[in-house]
């Protein structure tokens, strides 16, 4: 299974799947859930919503949560849950069980031992969860409903653990990594000069934050957009897309193009115009 963090996964495509939402009364369950032995077969994320919790790992680690935190195991792992301040007359905690996978059906998972991914639940993720909830009890679930609340909620994370990852470590150049997140024209020296730090400094911290160059980082999302617009219905020219997206002329554009999708724009469009004939006439 491969491990993408909840901030790569905010500009990553993946699929969720089988989800389920529940409320939980642990007071009569004796306080705790025991999990070792029993590798989980889901993902799971843990609204302590009145409750708080010591979760301790196959491995001894342990992880005290707070009323009001959310928590995330991947599937695969074995912990135990100590519940405190329960009370039989609410419910304590809620859970949401789900499968998620990248675009190619390979099962994918955030982190390899129990997190508190939400440190406070606000409102609209509060309701986010207790819709996911009401809608499970019903004896006609809708799926698009049960799908775009959990999404919602793992975008919510996304954006949380991206922003905290961003504040922390990489603080000194969160304006250069957000103009280059906006697809900002500004050349990589002016973007170092607007965090306030050298181009060489920049380059080598943003290379540690997103794993390739700033001119790599670039190129690769400005070509994922290019995709996009090659597959809308405007039916854009290929001029026309290398204009929208900044590149010098159709030569650099084409060159870059091949250079990630392994074929020039107009022979992808080709194989994609293929790839649909075949499965039509099949």
């Amino acid at each position: 299974m491969n491990i993408i963090s909840f901030e790569k996964l905010y500009n990553t495509e993946f699929l969720i799947s089988e989800v389920m939402a529940k409320p939980q009364f642990w007071s009569a369950r004796g306080n705790i859930y025991n999990a070792l032995g029993r590798p989980k077969i889901s993902h799971t994320l843990l609204w302590f919503k009145n409750c708080r919790a010591t979760i301790t790992d196959s491995a001894g680690k342990k992880l005290e949560v707070e009323q009001n935190q959310l928590a995330y195991m991947s599937k695969g792992l074995e912990y135990v849950v100590k519940f405190y301040d329960t009370n039989p007359d609410r419910e304590d905690t809620v859970v949401v069980h789900f499968q998620m996978s990248d675009r190619y059906g390979n099962d994918i998972a955030a982190a390899t031992s129990p997190i508190v991914c939400i440190e406070n639940v606000d409102s609209s993720l509060a309701l986010a969860l207790d819709v996911l909830v009401e809608e499970y009890k019903k004896n006609i679930v809708c799926m698009p409903v049960l799908h775009s609340e959990l999404y919602k909620i793992l975008a919510a994370i996304c954006k949380k653990q991206k922003k905290h990852i961003a504040k922390d470590k990489y603080a000194c150049i969160r304006t250069g990594i957000e103009l280059l997140e906006q697809n900002s024209d500004l050349s990589i020296s002016e973007i170092a000069a607007k965090s306030g730090v050298s181009e060489c400094y920049f380059r080598r911290l943003f290379q540690k934050y997103s794993g390739e160059s700033p001119i790599s980082f670039r190129q690769r999302f400005r070509i994922e957009r290019a995709k996009q617009l090659l597959l809308s219905d405007e039916q854009y020219t290929v001029s026309e897309i290398a204009q929208e997206l900044g590149f010098s002329d159709i030569y650099h554009f084409s060159k870059t193009f091949k250079k990630y999708c392994g074929a020039s724009p107009s022979k992808y469009m080709q194989g994609l115009s293929q790839h649909i004939t075949a499965k039509h006439s099949d």
